[in-house]
């Protein structure tokens, strides 16, 4: 699957490809996730960068607090209106380009999507970083990936073409990660769907850990656990999709983090690897489709899924 989005993806914005905020919203500095949503975004549109193909994706950017955060703004011919959004989120050391295509995909039935490179990508792991400074390093790049999110949700939130009541998220392997914390703590998103993720709990950390760091472990690590926060997901906003097969995350881990999930969670299982498959963007798509409300019209020439 991952190759066939790669060869698509070189079509649409002409890259080569590898195979391997609104008015009512308010955040603050408080919670482990906070930030203030007063903050100027600092939107930057670079122009279209595909060509021939009727979903334009433009090269854009915005601020979220240090970082400067590069996205794709993907957009189907503009009609008047406001159009479900969603926000994609690739998996670890990822980028904008890697869920481009299933953003096409739904952008060919009427939505508008915004694919992002969270800040972990660009952030490298400082040299010697050891026990409780190591553990720092790590809770502190979770959280920008969050306020990242967030902050591209503000983006589309404020746009006159989206509907702020109307927005997703899809979050790959690692990113999935980051979605199992937004579900509890970002009420703004209608639809969370996270694909093969896989969580072990803390304690299995604190297990095997020397004495000295079982407590700071508890402590960082606690305040970054998916399992924690996605518990607290609203009722039916969340679809978990993991593949039968996947040899990158522990089978215990995908089910670990399913139990952790909340009663209504819709979960479904894939003849697949952690790359997941068509039946699973196919499923996906649907799901956002019927929950958020994109009534289309489809786009005519443009694919609406694999």
């Amino acid at each position: 699957m991952k190759c066939a989005l790669g060869g698509l993806l070189a079509v649409l914005v002409g890259v080569t490809a590898g195979c391997g905020g609104s008015g009512a919203h308010v955040a603050t500095a408080s919670g482990p996730f906070g930030y203030d949503a007063s903050q100027p975004l600092g939107f930057a549109d670079r122009g279209r960068v595909n060509n021939g193909y009727p979903i334009a994706v433009e090269d854009v950017s915005y601020t979220s607090g240090k970082d400067r955060i590069a996205a794709y703004l993907v957009r189907p011919p503009r009609k008047h209106g406001r159009l479900p959004a969603v926000v994609y989120l690739h998996g670890a050391q990822g980028d904008r380009q890697e869920l481009l295509v299933p953003a096409t995909w739904i952008a060919a039935r009427g939505a508008i999507a915004l694919t992002m490179t969270a800040p972990s990508t660009a952030a490298r792991e400082p040299r010697g970083l050891k026990g409780v400074s190591f553990l720092r390093w790590q809770t502190d790049i979770q959280k920008r990936d969050v306020v990242a999110v967030r902050r591209a949700i503000d983006l589309l939130a404020a746009r006159k073409d989206v509907d702020p009541k109307r927005i997703g998220f899809v979050g790959w392997s690692a990113g999935s990660h980051t979605g199992g914390i937004l579900a509890g703590v970002e009420p703004r998103l209608r639809a969370i769907v996270l694909m093969s993720c896989g969580v072990a709990p803390v304690s299995e950390y604190t297990s095997v850990a020397p004495a000295a760091l079982r407590v700071p472990i508890r402590r960082y690590l606690g305040s970054i656990d998916p399992l924690r926060y996605v518990r607290r997901a609203r009722a039916g906003s969340v679809f978990v999709e993991d593949g039968r097969t996947d040899t990158v995350v522990p089978h215990a881990a995908l089910l670990t983090f399913i139990n952790a999930t909340p009663r209504g969670t819709k979960i479904r299982w894939y003849d697949a690897g952690h790359a997941l498959n068509d039946p699973a963007y196919r499923d996906q798509l649907d799901w956002l489709t019927s929950r958020l409300g994109v009534d289309g019209p489809k786009v005519a020439g443009a694919a609406t899924g694999p």
